[in-house]
């Protein structure tokens, strides 16, 4: 029996709660599970170290993700779990999510794995400016404020970073917007669609555009490294179904929160991988954008804000 995994009527917000955790424990772990594995994928991206386009990393983030999915479509209701009444909200959905993946690739490439990862939590921040002019939502002081908590904590962990406003950070604020417009879409989308149809037609779209532009920028890699961009399709496709049921089994209130575990991962990686740990400044920063994430959830579900349960990664 299949279930609409996509509905924010069908589960309402709940009070952050030690028993509300204790309650939903599966829909929590196949969120660490998740972000866990979107953090491996931006491991593998910053092993290859920059020596393939940008292009050719979606190509291959894309077009292997599509086995898991596939394989994961029967648990949706089949094929018929593609159909949609909103196309339009897919394609915004389409553009946003590859566009913040590709400028997020090339700052993820270029940055530090923790700073990279702490500017990348401004999405939310974004997403909630953004459902003003496109879904009405009325956000009161207590979260603009929480917003523009979050925005200085950006500046904070970007300044030993940009200095001087980098163009690096500059991508990776992009990227976090792109993907705040994209949680907009997927609130949309999650009144009508199955997340089965917002997770395989974005990775389709994001394949397909991949082909229109590597064939000018084409890099054969050599066996080691054709492993590991297999490896971030088929990580990342995982991941997202990992998410996708994170989403089905718990409200947004209680699972969304462990978004932020992925900085645990980027610090871990950072500091065994690459030798690199992130200066206070960035600690303090990624802090208050956490905090002010968090706090906004809080009154979400407070306020009983309907969240689309549709989830998934700019990565």
């Amino acid at each position: 029996m299949t279930q609409n995994v996509g509905g924010p009527d069908a589960i309402p917000p709940l009070p952050i709660t030690a028993e509300a955790v204790v309650g939903h424990g599966r829909g929590i772990l196949m969120q660490l599970i998740a972000v866990a594995g979107f953090a491996s994928m931006g491991l593998m991206i910053k092993l290859l170290e920059g020596r393939y386009p940008t292009s050719e990393i979606i190509l291959f983030r894309c077009w292997p993700a599509l086995i898991p999915l596939l394989l994961y479509l029967p648990m949706q209701g089949g094929w018929k779990a593609l159909k949609t009444r909103r196309p339009q909200w897919h394609a915004v959905r389409c553009v946003a999510g590859v566009g913040s993946m590709f400028v997020g690739f090339q700052a993820l490439q270029a940055m530090a794995f923790a700073d990279y990862v702490a500017i990348s939590f401004t999405a939310p921040l974004f997403g909630t400016l953004l459902s003003i002019p496109f879904l009405g939502e009325k956000v009161g002081w207590r979260r603009m404020g929480a917003v523009g908590l979050g925005f200085a904590g950006a500046v904070l962990a970007a300044g030993p970073v940009a200095g001087t406003l980098d163009p690096v950070v500059l991508l990776a604020l992009m990227s976090a917007f792109g993907y705040g417009m994209a949680m907009i879409s997927m609130r949309k989308l999650g009144s009508t669609d199955k997340s089965a149809a917002t997770v395989f037609y974005f990775t389709l779209s994001g394949g397909i555009a991949g082909l229109f532009v590597v064939p000018g920028e084409w890099v054969t890699p050599p066996a080691e490294d054709l492993a590991i961009l297999v490896g971030i399709g088929v990580v990342g496709g995982v991941a997202q179904i990992f998410m996708t049921e994170a989403f089905r089994l718990s409200p947004p209130s209680i699972v969304a929160p462990f978004d932020y575990t992925a900085m645990l991962w980027a610090l871990l990686f950072g500091w065994l991988v690459f030798g690199t740990f992130p200066a206070i400044s960035v600690l303090l920063g990624a802090a208050l954008i956490c905090a002010s994430g968090l706090f906004i959830i809080y009154r979400e579900a407070v306020r009983g804000v309907k969240r689309g349960k549709i989830k998934g990664s700019s990565l």
